[in-house]
């Protein structure tokens, strides 16, 4: 008896695309089951990267409460078969300002995170130089300055 592989989410959304098969979630093992939960979250996110389905899965994630197996028979009864390639859309890892700047800023103006980057926005585009002397009067080094293009 050959002991099969339990089932990840790229199996379920080539199950969406390319299986359809009606009695999907039938077949699942208990062990399945227990060792990837199907996740509607992430079918949705993977299945908004294509274009055309966006108001499909828009519509559909305000539904919390629809069971696992009526989501995916609902997908596989509206997105037609075959294999599709959609480019993942990767956030991006690498922070745009230095943390330190932007939590110097936070607290120089007593304001959130997301505002302090929009202040640094602006410091950048019209007055770099009001940015460096605010650094500087906070005992910020010339090296971190330089790091920051400051």
């Amino acid at each position: 008896m050959t002991e099969t592989k339990p089932k990840q989410l790229f199996d379920f959304i080539n199950g969406i695309y390319l299986d359809q098969s009606k009695d999907f979630f039938d077949n699942l093992t208990d062990g399945e089951k227990k060792t990837y939960k199907y996740s509607k979250y992430m079918i949705h996110r993977f299945l908004s990267m294509n274009p055309h389905f966006i108001p499909i899965v828009n519509t559909l994630q305000k539904y919390t409460q629809i069971p696992e197996r009526a989501h995916y028979l609902f997908l596989t009864g509206l997105i037609p078969r075959g294999k599709q390639f959609n480019k993942y859309i990767k956030s991006k890892k690498e922070d745009k300002y230095e943390k330190w700047m932007v939590e110097l800023v936070s607290k120089h103006y007593n304001i959130s995170i997301d505002e302090a980057i929009q202040y640094i926005e602006i410091y950048y585009k019209s007055d770099k130089e009001g940015l460096k002397l605010l650094c500087q009067r906070y005992g910020i080094d010339q090296k971190q300055l330089k790091k920051a293009k400051l």
